[in-house]
């Protein structure tokens, strides 16, 4: 054959591979969707926000005036918009999460086969529909129905501005399109959460900085954010909505809040956390000694098995909350033009929130999305361009990924397994683990429907199923939100303006933000006044769970 046969066939060859690679990936989320269908809503913690809000601002509700919501307003109105069209349903959203998480996936396997080859976007969404999709290392930590979809939703958007803004084009129109892309997925993600808009300026600085981004097209990004600010501003009506909702001082400064983002960051249990990135930067050193000794390679592919069966899948990616560092000092020092740098930057700047959490756990499930970029960068591109082991026998890292795949999976499997008492809702039905809160549900949400509800301290999705607002502003009465005196005051004051026809107390933790309870040993005030003012109208009380119905008195 001649050259341009040669360069055909191999064309055909990776053409397969590539089909492979998201035939793979489309059996991965096919199977995790079957085994987790339905059970991925949790009706008490977080979950129920975002429908909820979606139907209010679709019945007349003004985001921050009618109700609380503690991120940027262009993902409920998102959502609102959908809700207009489609309707209000678990079902609907349920495609909303599917259609978000197969961007995901569309972005990371593209960026990740630019930047990193093949098998690098073969391991990535391996990773991702493996681990990240339907997970369940705690309910609502899933693309499918999130405990936020601000953090979802926003992810996408910020994946888009990384894959436009990092690459480059040689035509001019081309090279246009691209900046535009980069500046408009920059402008949506920042405006979904805060988080996000701080990844963006701080990825986008560095991109300029090392001229793969036009600082033209940064002025660009900074006048649109300036304006969709100002008319936010007038929107919503002045500056209130920023700083009593979005940057809440209870919610960023205060005490409740300081301890529970201590266990998100990790720092709270920081030996612990510290043991684990011990544990996965020696796995990882191990394998690359190994594979950079040719004739060692077999007992790297043997290391690579015990790694991806033995250790803790959290271990591993925990590392990288410190290689990432170690990462952005090498690009510093000895390769600034290589796309290790932003890639380092992009990656410590989305994982801000979670230094020794680095990993697709709880908060993470969303936040370790990027890194997994920087990940199969530094493994299947960096090294062997520089000559650390070969190229092919960066293929040993598939071993890796696809065991952590595999034991993810089967995690999920059973933990969905216990979701197996149904709930049947006017919103559709889904699974409880909880067979007494299951029961408890059945009975109080028709009893309640249509009426006017406040649930505390947790438990918005309980008036999203049972189709029952709220009368008040905060929906949610958790030590981070309510326990300053202050608010509780003003919880109190909307009670008496606008009083709900019924309360409903449901058994929620709150240990995690330091508390015992609510009504013990904070929001005493607010329950003092809900005893004086309504009367129990029924309660169930089951082993794992416990709901009274309060029933306001008549005036």
């Amino acid at each position: 054959m001649n050259g341009a046969e040669v360069a055909a066939a191999e064309e055909q060859r990776w053409n397969r591979f590539d089909a492979g690679a998201i035939a793979i990936a489309a059996v991965i989320a096919a199977v995790a969707l079957m085994q987790s269908w339905n059970r991925w809503f949790d009706p008490i913690v977080d979950a129920g926000r975002d429908l909820y809000i979606s139907e209010r601002i679709v019945h007349g509700a003004t985001l921050y005036r009618d109700i609380r919501y503690q991120y940027p307003p262009l993902t409920p109105y998102l959502l609102a918009g959908i809700v207009r069209v489609f309707g209000s349903s678990l079902r609907m959203f349920t495609l909303v999460g599917i259609a978000q998480s197969l961007a995901v996936g569309a972005l990371l396997l593209v960026t990740a086969r630019r930047v990193a080859g093949r098998w690098a976007a073969l391991a990535i969404v391996v990773m991702f529909f493996s681990m990240n999709f339907t997970g369940a290392t705690t309910f609502g930590s899933n693309f499918v129905i999130p405990y936020s979809y601000a953090a979802t939703i926003g992810m996408v958007f910020l994946l888009l501005f990384f894959a436009a803004a990092a690459g480059r084009e040689d035509r001019p129109a081309a090279e246009g399109l691209r900046s535009a892309v980069a500046v408009a997925a920059a402008l949506i993600a920042s405006w979904c959460k805060v988080e996000y808009a701080i990844a963006v300026v701080i990825t986008m600085a560095v991109l300029v900085a090392a001229k793969r981004f036009r600082i033209r097209d940064a002025v660009g990004f900074v006048m649109a954010a300036v304006l969709t600010m100002a008319a936010a501003l007038l929107y919503f009506g002045g500056t209130r909505w920023l700083w009593d909702d979005v940057l809440s001082a209870s919610l960023t400064r205060g005490a409740a809040a300081q301890h529970f983002f201590a266990t998100v960051a990790g720092t709270a249990s920081w030996p612990a956390r510290l043991g684990d990135v011990g544990v996965g930067c020696v796995a990882i050193a191990a394998i690359v000694v190994l594979l950079r000794i040719r004739s060692f390679r077999w007992i790297a592919l043997g290391i690579a098995i015990v790694v991806g069966v033995g250790i803790p899948i959290n271990s591993f990616f925990r590392a990288w909350g410190l290689l990432q560092w170690i990462a952005l000092v090498w690009a510093l020092l000895r390769d600034r033009r290589d796309l290790l740098l932003p890639l380092a930057v992009f990656s410590i700047a989305s994982t801000l929130r979670i230094p020794l959490n680095v990993a697709p756990w709880w908060y993470g499930f969303v936040l370790v999305v990027p890194a997994y970029l920087l990940i199969v960068y530094v493994l299947f591109s960096y090294l062997p361009a520089r000559g650390v082991y070969a190229r092919n026998a960066a293929a040993v890292w598939l071993a890796v990924f696809a065991l952590f795949g595999w034991r993810s999976m089967v995690d999920q499997r059973l933990r969905y397994s216990v979701k197996a008492f149904p709930v049947t809702t006017i919103r559709g039905t889904f699974y409880d683990a909880n067979d007494g809160r299951a029961a408890v549900l059945r009975e109080f949400l028709p009893r309640v429907e249509g009426a006017t509800l406040a649930v505390m301290p947790e438990g918005i999705g309980l008036n999203y199923l049972a189709g029952a607002p709220t009368t008040l502003t905060y929906y949610t009465f958790i030590p981070p939100e309510t326990a300053d005196p202050r608010v509780e005051q003003a919880i109190i004051s909307e009670l008496e303006r606008r009083p709900p026809q019924h309360i409903a107390l449901v058994r929620r933790s709150v240990a995690e933000f330091g508390y015992r309870g609510f009504g013990i040993d904070y929001d005493r005030r607010l329950t003092g006044w809900i005893r004086a003012h309504y009367s129990m109208e029924k309660t169930w009380s089951e082993p794992r769970f416990e709901l009274v119905l309060l029933r306001r008195n008549p005036t």
